[in-house]
């Protein structure tokens, strides 16, 4: 999973990241060995996990705050969030006695927040570091480019894609999709809700792994409610700040097809698979 192209540029930073990624690797491929039972070991990768995790958000804020990083509270915050989403997940997976299903769904979420956390975010510590001047301002855009420009972002992190075009028709069957819905809450209501055929989800789980999945379990499902948990903040962030509306979204939950209630229903072609996107926000 560990790929040259993860570092930051900060050494102390890119080996914990490195070590971080090597000991998830480890827990994926004894999750996938059908032959053994390593649930001992999947328990000892959890706990390491979980404490190397906690050294390296302590090393890394140290390193944010010597050279006065301007995003050090936000950057913060999100390793406080991860922190109390591991600890939920512990106290989930001990009192089930680390059943299989939750040790899968610990580490689909896992997975996807590191991978997103160090390829895209962290990325920014280096870019203050060389002082790359910052972006200017976006001018406000469409519903169709919020989204398109959010999952192009979020999926170019998570696994390399290039490009993420918006598509008016295709072949693509979604009867069988997993779709995972998001709410919006404060001065943006409404939802966004993503429909991922499951060869678009087998592709997704390879290309941020090199493991291709045989069958969608408690892993598949986790990783794509952190996607979609991360595609929906940005949405939720664009709409704040190009249209003055601040909101927060909703924990990701399963649903059945949407039909027609959506604002904008957008196919975004990936290039791995087609995806669907329904969106339906009160801007009043």
């Amino acid at each position: 999973m560990w790929k040259e192209s993860l570092r930051v540029g900060v050494d102390i930073i890119d080996e914990q990241h490195k070590k971080l990624f090597e000991k998830t690797e480890e827990l994926l491929r004894n999750l996938r060995d059908k032959g053994v039972d390593h649930k001992q070991e999947c328990v000892e990768a959890i706990l390491f996990l979980k404490q190397y995790a906690v050294r390296h958000f302590a090393d890394e804020e140290a390193y944010q705050k010597s050279i006065r990083y301007k995003d050090f509270d936000a950057h913060k915050a999100l390793h406080e969030g991860f922190v109390k989403t591991v600890l939920r997940q512990e106290e989930k997976m001990a009192a089930s006695n680390f059943a299989e299903k939750d040790i899968k769904e610990f580490t689909g979420m896992l997975i996807t927040w590191l991978l997103y956390h160090v390829a895209g975010i962290d990325q920014t510590i280096g870019k203050e570091v060389k002082k790359e001047p910052e972006p200017k301002a976006a001018a406000a855009t469409g519903h169709r480019e919020k989204v398109r420009g959010s999952a192009r972002d979020v999926l170019h992190s998570l696994a390399g894609l290039e490009t993420l075009s918006v598509v008016e028709k295709h072949s693509e069957a979604f009867h069988d999709s997993i779709v995972v819905e998001v709410g919006f809450t404060g001065g943006l209501s409404g939802y966004v809700a993503f429909a991922y055929p499951p060869a678009f989800v087998k592709n997704l789980v390879y290309a941020m792994t090199s493991f291709m999945p045989e069958t969608i379990d408690e892993l598949e499902i986790s990783a794509l409610f952190e996607v979609s948990n991360i595609v929906s903040a940005k949405i939720c962030d664009r709409f704040a700040r190009e249209d003055g509306l601040s909101g927060d979204i909703t924990t990701p939950f399963l649903t059945k097809r949407m039909e027609s209630h959506a604002d904008e229903r957008i196919a975004l072609d990936t290039g791995i698979g087609i995806i669907e996107v329904d969106l339906a926000v009160d801007l009043h």
